[in-house]
């Protein structure tokens, strides 16, 4: 499914979600014009990642070439030496 007119989107959502809950991306159309798009939930992301986690991650996705060079050098520093927080 790529267009649906909104006009069939509101005469046909019990047929269009299903399929976007399976993954389908739909563009909502108004007369011809594109408006909006519709797109299946992701999960909600963990609060914390472990650092294998990210590693894999940013080894699917990297957008910056140096950013897990500037990662692995910060991976080691803490704020335990500032103290408790008062």
């Amino acid at each position: 499914m790529a267009t649906v007119a909104s006009k069939d989107l509101r005469n046909h959502t019990a047929d269009v979600l299903p399929q976007v809950s399976e993954g389908a991306h739909a563009t909502v159309t108004v007369n011809g014009v594109a408006v909006a798009e519709i797109s299946p939930v992701r999960a909600m992301r963990r609060a914390s990642m472990s650092e294998r986690d990210l590693i894999v991650l940013l080894e699917h996705h990297q957008t910056d070439p140096g950013l897990r060079d500037e990662l692995a050098l910060l991976a080691g520093e803490t704020t335990d030496d500032l103290g408790p927080i008062r």
